[in-house]
């Protein structure tokens, strides 16, 4: 990708960081899988500005889950906050499954880093 488009910025390139990132820490090495979602989204944000959108919650998801997964629960609360932030301002009110999943995993999140209260709070939504 990046020998066609040089250093620019493209989608297909954030694309193929980001599942550079899914399959490196699915072969355990989830740092190198954070850093590679990280230059993902880093690269979605410089593409669609300040602008809300499907591929950078899907990202801050996954980040949340690889961050949390490797201990910083605080850091994964955070990604899967902003991430429920924007999935909320794209789907509005409606039900929507990512936005239950979103809350699922803030709810065990909340959970591990002993906030109970608040992950049922989760769960429940």
């Amino acid at each position: 990708q990046r020998s066609l488009h040089g250093d620019c910025d493209h989608p297909g390139i954030a694309a193929t960081l980001q599942k550079l990132g899914d399959l490196t820490a699915q072969s355990g090495d989830p740092k190198q899988g954070i850093k590679f979602l990280q230059e993902s989204l880093k690269m979605q944000r410089s593409l669609h500005g300040d602008c809300d959108h499907p591929g950078i919650a899907a990202t801050l998801h996954k980040l949340g889950d690889l961050t949390a997964q490797s201990g910083d629960l605080k850091q994964g609360m955070q990604f899967f906050q902003e991430s429920l932030r924007m999935q909320r301002s794209l789907h509005g009110d409606s039900d929507h499954l990512g936005i239950a999943i979103t809350l699922h995993k803030l709810g065990d999140v909340a959970i591990l880093r002993g906030d109970s209260k608040q992950g049922i709070k989760f769960l429940q939504e």
